[in-house]
């Protein structure tokens, strides 16, 4: 737990992911009030309406993924003063993952009432919640595999905005297994989106414990 808080506190210093969370906050702020103006005039925009801002949201929380993963390999190798206090490194990964997710909950949580009540979705807001500190921790476990933050931003947005999309189109089945398909339907996404996290740490967790620094 001692690791856990270290990392946290050094999350909090960096004026990047504070930046990035605010920006998150405020354009789901607009997107909400944008997507429930133009619903109110004319038909419904689609059966979850309430998740359509969170469709968006998803790319501030994969950006703050990977700013708080790569900060540590571009900002002069901090990652080796982390490691010379903690030499361990499956459990130091364990505490990074851990302090992040704590992090991002609060924000996630926010964001997800935020776009979810004025649309009347009240019972998608945990699942929300949930999908978007997933998807941070997606963001992060690519970013210490590529440790590059413009590499890791770029193929995860093409994944999510570009792939994605171009998939569900080709092929509706495809949808089941997408790590974003549950911005859009929880209770159909929301496997992929587990499975998909939980490899990508697994993965980050692997490359970190084999590679030199």
């Amino acid at each position: 737990m001692n690791a856990a808080r270290a990392e946290l506190r050094k999350l909090l210093t960096l004026p990047s992911l504070r930046l990035t969370a605010l920006l998150t906050w405020t354009a789901n702020l607009v997107l909400t009030y944008a997507d429930s103006a133009a619903e109110s005039p004319g038909e419904p925009l689609g059966d979850n309406a309430a998740l359509v801002p969170l469709g968006y949201a998803q790319a501030g929380f994969l950006v703050l993924g990977v700013l708080a993963a790569a900060s540590e390999y571009e900002e002069g190798g901090q990652i080796r003063t982390t490691l010379l206090a903690m030499p361990r490194r499956l459990p130091l990964q364990a505490a990074k993952a851990l302090a992040l997710a704590a992090l991002t909950l609060p924000l996630a949580a926010a964001t997800a009432i935020t776009s979810t009540l004025p649309a009347g979705g009240a019972t998608w807001t945990p699942a929300a919640a949930g999908y978007l500190t997933l998807t941070t921790l997606f963001g992060a476990a690519v970013a210490s595999v590529v440790r590059r933050a413009v590499s890791a931003v770029i193929l995860l947005l093409g994944l999510y905005f570009i792939a994605g999309p171009l998939l569900r189109a080709w092929s509706a089945s495809s949808a089941a297994y997408l790590p974003d398909t549950a911005a859009l339907d929880p209770s159909r996404g929301a496997p992929a989106t587990i499975i998909w996290t939980l490899s990508a740490l697994t993965l980050a967790a692997f490359t970190f414990h084999r590679r030199d620094t």
